[in-house]
């Protein structure tokens, strides 16, 4: 009863007022209201991998001040959100705002991205939490108690899939006459000072063939340790391509390839830059003619120091080119037949000889200008290619390889159509052996297109930036200086005398001298197999089991009658059904960069994925990097990586600096490594780039023949 009493009591008591209440309790009272709002904050709203909300940079609304709000996003671990323009796939975030009347907003102020590569796309946005800025507009005459704002948001959050979503969000602050900054301002901040700032100078942009040019005044950026650029335009500029900044005494300019989805060219269109790897400036271009842009002299990269490459420079830099190709590893395989015919041309006449030399010269320098000429017209038409592009193919390879196969078969004697066309049997006539000697000539050019010797590189950079009979010039020097041992041997009857005589070892020479090409094939399957996975190299094998049972059946055949025909048919219809296999699918070139990454370390000889984003990073923490650019095909380089790159020497040397090792895989197409080559003036791997770890440093050209003691002298000079 008395419990009941005391209780009944209190609630008849009126309530105390604030005036009653002791000082002490009053301090506490009021430091437990400041502290109030952070503790009834909102939590994030939670979508499929991703935490949103909206935020500010300050805790209250004024009137006639501009207050900072933020949708800010934290995706996932591994997955991000996209930029405004989001690249090659993506949806970039949205925000639809419901404001109160005379409350006005800006457009979202996007930090400048990350570029992701996925595959063969790139993409650019953000990953980690990362906070969209938008500016609101307080009206001065705003007499309500408080602001509430209220948006739409919808993004995509990506892995290895893509997930949309959305969420409506509210943030509701005071009004008051001062503000103070939020537990947000100091991120919001950070993000601000990421936001590209305009650039207000006179730009100008061009389609130029299957490049856009963009150009400046040559001091617009200043000079700054390093640069990045992303088209905010959409689908205008290549979103892989790696940028070529360029600067003369009237202009910079910012080459880029264009993205495969551009159609009519917008009249203005807008980029950032960003300087430093901090702060980043958005500018306007207009459209203007490609005939209307500043012309921008550079000079080659390769070029030898103090020397202006020119036509009458390169082609002694091709012929010393074409002549060392004849050492090179990937040419090997038609020595075999090289080696039988000059056997053969040691007891012939001297006008024998000439012809012969004459005939296989035309044959390697109508090769190359063959090349030269595919090369040149594709480039034309937009390609991305260099030296060796037709190896990038993989129906060509696998041509290359069955008839390397075909020609083994023939030196081995399993047939005679072989050594009638390669001019290297006991009947051959006079005509015979010169078409022998052309075809001989063309072979080895093709075989010829997996190296780069020294010299050929900067002859042929130089060759392909010129008018096509230039370019044609150096090819043919190239292809001459590839042709003069066989001219000396022609006519030099000094050099003719030092031959062997032919006799009845030729026999048993041409026939052994058939496994180097039955070793050519393989290797040719194996770069298959790398191009196109373990279907493609089936479909390589199947195509020499259906030649060599074509093979089987044309020597079973009679001399006459209809077994003849029959047999014949058949083997024809199997030659016919290879054919047929080089339009399967399954030849297809797996897309650069899909191929597993390793790690990036120079420890145990691993080597890295190489990307130009990757370089600038490790630059800007301080690591020196070795680039190796190469291709599964480049005989070359597979030499190089045994005798010098992956030596225990190198490796050591390497790790005792710090070096990063990162590698480039140029056997398919990639355009991102054809720009590369292109900056250096080269048309083909290798190419070997050695960087000082500063950010910003230019690399070292090494040379495109290694030893472990010229790697190691490259690496001390760091």
């Amino acid at each position: 009863m008395k419990q009941s009493s005391r209780y009944a009591a209190r609630r008849a008591a009126p309530p105390q007022r604030l005036s009653a209440i002791p000082g002490r309790w009053l301090d506490l009272f009021l430091v437990a209201a400041a502290l109030l709002p952070p503790l009834l904050h909102a939590e994030p709203v939670r979508r499929d991998h991703i935490n949103v909300e909206l935020v500010a940079a300050s805790d209250a609304a004024v009137p006639g001040e501009t207050l900072t709000v933020a949708l800010r996003l934290e995706p996932d671990d591994h997955w991000h959100t996209y930029w405004r323009n989001p690249g090659d796939s993506g949806l970039p975030t949205r925000m639809e705002w419901s404001l109160p009347d005379g409350v006005t907003t800006s457009d979202i102020l996007w930090p400048f991205p990350e570029r992701q590569p996925m595959g063969p796309l790139t993409n650019f946005g953000y990953s980690g939490e990362h906070f969209l800025l938008t500016e609101i507009n307080v009206p001065t005459d705003f007499d309500a108690d408080s602001l509430s704002l209220a948006t739409a948001a919808s993004w995509l959050v990506c892995d290895d899939v893509c997930i949309p979503g959305s969420a409506d969000l509210t943030l509701d602050l005071p009004v008051r006459d001062s503000a103070n900054p939020s537990r947000w301002a100091r991120q919001i901040e950070a993000a601000r000072e990421h936001v590209a700032t305009p650039l207000t100078v006179p730009a100008q942009y061009a389609i130029d063939g299957d490049r856009v040019r963009i150009q400046l005044p040559p001091d617009a950026l200043g000079d700054p340790a390093s640069t990045l650029y992303f088209p905010a335009t959409p689908e205008l500029a290549s979103n892989t391509d790696q940028p070529v900044f360029r600067r003369s005494d009237h202009v910079l300019e910012i080459a880029v390839a264009t993205s495969e989805y551009l159609g009519e060219p917008p009249a203005s269109t807008e980029h950032v830059v960003v300087l430093d790897d901090s702060r980043a400036v958005r500018f306007t271009a207009r459209l203007i003619s490609a005939d209307a842009l500043v012309p921008v002299a550079t000079e080659p990269a390769s070029a030898p120091a103090g020397a202006k490459f020119s036509l009458w420079l390169a082609i002694p830099f091709a012929l010393l080119g074409g002549l060392i190709l004849n050492l090179m590893p990937c040419v090997f395989p038609v020595l075999s037949i090289k080696a039988v015919s000059i056997a053969q041309q040691s007891a012939s006449e001297s006008a024998h000889r000439r012809a012969h030399a004459l005939s296989y010269t035309a044959g390697v320098v109508g090769g190359f200008l063959a090349l030269a000429v595919g090369l040149l017209v594709l480039r034309e038409a937009g390609e991305r290619i260099g030296w060796g592009f037709q190896l990038q193919s993989p129906v060509f390879v696998t041509i290359l390889a069955w008839v390397m196969f075909v020609l083994g078969l023939s030196l081995a004697g399993v047939f005679e159509v072989g050594t009638r066309l390669m001019g290297v049997g006991d009947s051959l006539t006079h005509q015979d052996g010169n078409r022998g000697a052309l075809i001989t000539g063309l072979l080895a050019c093709l075989v010829a297109t997996p190296c780069t010797a020294p010299f050929m590189g900067p002859a042929m950079g130089f060759a392909i930036t010129q008018p096509a009979a230039v370019a044609l010039t150096v090819f043919a020097a190239l292809g001459l200086g590839m042709a003069l041992p066989f001219l000396l041997i022609g006519f030099v009857p000094a050099a003719a005398r030092m031959l062997p005589r032919p006799g009845a070892w030729m026999l048993t020479f041409k026939q052994l001298m058939a496994f180097p090409m039955y070793l050519t094939a393989v290797w040719l399957i194996w770069v298959l197999g790398r191009q196109t996975g373990v279907n493609g190299m089936a479909i390589g094998l199947t195509g020499i089991v259906l030649l060599a049972f074509a093979v089987w059946l044309w020597g079973r055949r009679p001399l006459d009658g209809p077994q003849r025909v029959i047999l014949g048919a058949m083997a024809w219809a199997s030659v016919v059904l290879a054919c047929v296999l080089l339009a399967s699918p399954m030849l297809r070139s797996a897309p650069p960069g899909t191929a597993a990454d390793t790690a990036v370390t120079a420890h145990g000889g691993e080597w890295g994925v190489y990307t130009p984003d990757a370089v600038t990073e490790l630059q800007a923490q301080g690591q020196a990097v070795f680039v190796n650019l190469t291709a599964d095909w480049c005989v070359t380089c597979h030499v190089n990586e045994r005798v010098a790159l992956n030596t225990g020497e190198v490796i050591a040397a390497m790790e005792r600096s710090g070096i990063v090792r990162l590698k480039g895989d140029w056997t398919n197409r990639d355009p991102v490594i054809t720009t590369v080559l292109e900056q250096y003036d080269r048309t083909g791997v290798p190419l070997y780039l050695l960087y000082p770890g500063e950010a910003g440093a230019q690399p070292r050209v090494l040379p495109q023949l290694l030893t472990p003691q010229r790697v190691i002298e490259a690496i001390d000079a760091l």
